[in-house]
């Protein structure tokens, strides 16, 4: 792989600055794609055989588009949770209020606030491992609950014919779960901030690629088989994203 770099300006859009930087990545594909990353970041990514002259006309003909995807992800980079005493942090769709103070990384729910003990309480980097250790040992608790109820919810056959993947947790920027081919599912550690249909949305997603492996027809009638209310929670996913 082959990295480029390249600028554009929107002619039309002037709330958030209007030139942005971006990586030509030049890969084995056939077509060109275009992404703006969680970071505001902008990639091509683009066949190895294609000119730059085709390449920038692509980009300039959608800069309004990335324009405003970067303003979308950059505003939400603003909304990140900030590790200080009084700030609000969610476990399982429930917001709570963070207490601060000195002692053992530590971490737990009490009288419906979130306890964080740190060496320094000042420190945010601090606050925020022994809040994520904590939020890590929920997760594996939780998703392995989760997943066995879940899992219950398939038919008879699957169950017969698919053994209960074991689970791997881990925190992930652009995929809220995967399933490989030999049947590890992984889970994003970010989910244990959701509330649980959105776990099990995306733990009843992953566990049908068991049974076929793409997206296709046969993926969503199995899917909507065992969640008929598949297509809210995923709205709710990308909404509370």
């Amino acid at each position: 792989m082959t990295v480029e770099q390249g600028l554009a300006k929107s002619p039309t859009l002037h709330s958030v600055p209007p030139f942005f930087n971006y990586v030509i990545k030049r890969q084995r594909r056939k077509s060109l794609a275009l992404h703006v990353l969680v970071d505001g970041s902008v990639e091509v990514r683009a066949p190895k055989w294609l000119s730059r002259t085709v390449i920038i006309s692509f980009v300039e003909g959608r800069v309004d588009w990335v324009v405003q995807q970067r303003s979308e992800r950059l505003l939400k980079l603003q909304s990140l949770p900030v590790y200080r005493d009084g700030q609000s942090h969610y476990f399982m769709g429930q917001r709570y209020r963070l207490t601060l103070s000195r002692g053992t990384a530590a971490a737990g729910l009490n009288a419906g606030l979130l306890q964080v003990t740190a060496r320094d309480p000042d420190n945010p980097q601090q606050v925020q491992k022994s809040l994520e250790k904590w939020y890590r040992q929920q997760a594996i608790a939780v998703y392995d609950e989760r997943m066995f109820a879940c899992f219950e919810s398939f038919p008879d056959w699957f169950q017969d014919r698919y053994p209960m993947p074991p689970i791997t947790v881990r925190k992930m920027r652009r995929r809220w779960g995967s399933c490989s081919s030999s049947g590890q599912v992984t889970l994003n550690l970010s989910l244990i901030k959701m509330p649980q249909e959105c776990l099990d949305y995306v733990i009843v997603h992953e566990l049908c690629h068991l049974h076929v492996f793409h997206h296709g027809a046969a993926f969503y009638q199995l899917l909507g088989a065992v969640m008929p209310s598949w297509k809210e929670r995923e709205a709710l996913v990308e909404r509370l994203a």
